[in-house]
């Protein structure tokens, strides 16, 4: 009998055809998603990831300019944050030396990233070696961690770098994807993070996301910048098992970062990071779970005796009470910390170190690298890597120092350091980079060692004057008058300090001999540095702070001419246009401000310029 059903017409296995079923509606899927993507691109929708963009000057030479927008997938847009400006030619010219520093807040320089460890190795390297050209990029972006930062090193990868200096582990709970952040949603692996990420950086990512937010079901969005004190409810116990899963992924983007790296040619320095163990005291104190009420009872007055005795100055009586309260709560961050403090004081360095450290681990609110992330740097140097060295400054910091102990000497407050830590991270660093300068023989092995200039050279080249410290002095009083500093013990002893700090300076710019000794100060960094267009900038809003006005309106035309989109320069060129009754020019200017920037403080209400 014949076949019902010849061959050629012979119905698929029902298998197969689920197979090819789905495949056919995932094809389908792919092909309108990219065409999604593909349209809104065409419609210039949602911001390019890219860390920078190419600009064309008028004179036709081709620049690498930052893009300001390259945070704009992570954080609400409220909450972006920007990039510092750079301006690097497009082609690289021979006998260069190219370097990216890459990290958060700490790495960029806050409070004033013109003092950042950037410029001073900037300054350091040109005067050991004024025969080289060295370009030094300050890839640092304020509340960014190593899942962003590893976007950025794969961008600067292709911008023929010759150094990656990483310093980043501050951000790894509180920034994007961590467990404490405020800005994304916490995912468990490593995996999931890249997924996301690269979700986020496609433009109907971005749509999707501005889509909850319109929805109001983006849960995770912060109507405004807020700083730290965004914070505050996002406390992380130290063993909190996500922690677990942040030091993976801290691990697994410090190996991208690195191979990103030495896939372009680059040496690549992994850094541990400096925090303010002595003189910082914890964020948030926990006590330890299934603390009954006679142990709290017992904690409360072994704490309070050590508390008084303190006052006394009595600190081994002090560490003795402590030691008590630790022994009863070994989980209450500030006992360590006090703890610490009083066997310093005592002349017990060791175990003080060991207190501190301790209660910087156990801090809920985790806005330090621990000992464990700092471990999780270290740890690349146990399988080293061609090209690729563990610089230890965590572990230097403390020499020289109370307790040999890092504090206030080096860090203005938990984690950005001051000109003084900056010029000792740069220091640390200028060794390893000399040694890649004669690896690559861009230094002859048979030139002497240099000697390194010392901090007032440094201080000097950058124009660090007394202006520039009184606008430092004002912003920390300002940081330290908000949470989470406002609940931190011996905070009162900060902003005493800081007071006495601002009055000084304050006096001291009302000398009338300041603005003429300033003016010989500025002018002489500027002759050392006539192609640095950020010292032209500062001393421009310096002189227009300073009712000099006439001086510096030259300087930030200059400053303008180089960086069109900078708004502390527009903001500063607007204010000496309008104090020497440059209406129009000011009112022009100010518009350009309001474009750029329209949160930007000090914006005239009203019609710009007025």
């Amino acid at each position: 009998m014949p076949d019902a059903y010849p061959s050629s017409r012979r119905p698929l296995p029902w298998p197969l055809k689920l197979g090819l079923g789905c495949g056919f509606a995932l094809g389908v899927f792919a092909l309108l998603l990219g065409g999604l993507e593909l349209g809104l691109r065409l419609c210039d929708y949602g911001y390019s990831s890219s860390f920078y963009r190419r600009e064309t000057a008028p004179d036709g030479s081709a620049w690498w300019r930052e893009n300001r927008w390259v945070t704009a997938p992570f954080f609400a847009p409220e909450l972006i944050r920007r990039p510092q400006v750079f301006r690097l030619p497009a082609r690289k010219a021979p006998g260069t030396y190219r370097v990216f520093v890459l990290g958060s807040s700490a790495a960029m320089g806050d409070p004033e990233a013109s003092f950042s460890i950037a410029r001073t190795l900037d300054v350091l390297l040109r005067a050991a070696h004024p025969e080289l050209r060295f370009e030094i990029v300050n890839a640092g972006i304020t509340a960014i961690n190593s899942t962003v930062v590893r976007g950025v090193a794969a961008d600067c990868a292709e911008l023929e770098p010759d150094l990656f200096v990483v310093y980043e582990g501050n951000n790894e709970v509180i920034g994007p994807f961590g467990p404490g952040t405020v800005f994304t949603p916490f995912l468990g692996s490593p995996a999931a993070v890249r997924l996301a990420v690269l979700l986020k950086r496609t433009r109907t990512g971005q749509l999707l996301a501005a889509t909850a937010r319109r929805l109001g079901r983006d849960k995770s969005a912060t109507a405004d910048w807020g700083g730290m004190g965004m914070f505050l409810q996002h406390g992380i116990a130290a063993d909190d098992p996500r922690l677990a899963s942040t030091r993976e992924l801290f691990h697994d983007n410090l190996a991208s970062i690195a191979q990103s790296g030495r896939a372009a040619g680059a040496s690549v320095f992994l850094c541990t990071v400096v925090t303010n163990l002595r003189d910082c005291a914890p964020f948030l104190s926990r006590h330890r779970p299934g603390l009954n009420a006679a142990a709290l009872a017992r904690w409360q007055a072994a704490f309070d005796a050590g508390l008084a005795a303190r006052s006394e100055g009595t600190h081994p009586v002090a560490a003795a009470h402590f030691a008590e309260a630790a022994v009863i709560d070994d989980r209450h961050a500030e006992t360590h910390y006090l703890l610490g403090q009083s066997q310093l004081a005592s002349g017990a360095n060791e175990p003080g170190r060991a207190s501190l450290q301790r209660a910087l681990d156990l801090d809920a609110l985790r806005f330090r690298t621990d000992s464990q992330l700092n471990a999780t740097i270290r740890s690349f140097s146990r399988a080293p890597q061609a090209g690729v060295r563990v610089i230890d400054l965590a572990a230097s910091a403390g020499e020289g120092a109370t307790g040999g102990v890092a504090g206030d000497e080096s860090l203005y407050e938990h984690v950005h350091l001051n000109l003084r830590g900056t010029y000792r991270v740069a220091r640390d660093l200028c060794g390893p980079i000399e040694e890649d300068l004669r690896r690559r023989g861009l230094v002859p092995a048979t030139k002497p060692q240099p000697a390194w200039a010392d901090l007032p050279f440094v201080r000097h080249q950058l124009a660090y004057t007394v202006y520039e410290q009184a606008m430092v002095f004002r912003e920390m009083l300002a940081r330290f008058a908000r949470p989470p500093f406002l609940g931190q013990r011996d905070n009162e002893r900060r902003l005493a300090s800081y007071r006495t700090m601002d009055t000084t300076a304050s006096l001291l710019l009302q000398r009338p001999e300041t603005p003429t000794r300033l003016v010989e100060l500025y002018e002489a960094a500027l002759a050392a540095r006539p192609d640095d267009w950020m010292l032209r900038r500062n001393a421009g809003m310096a002189y227009v702070a300073l009712a000099l006005p006439e001086k510096g309106l030259p300087l930030l035309n200059e400053a303008a001419t180089l960086i069109p989109d900078d708004p502390d320069t527009l903001g500063a060129l607007a204010r000496a246009h309008r104090d020497l009754s440059h209406a129009e020019e000011s009112a022009r200017t100010f518009a350009r401000l309001r474009a750029l920037e329209p949160r930007y403080p000090g914006l005239p209400a009203g019609t710009p310029g007025q």
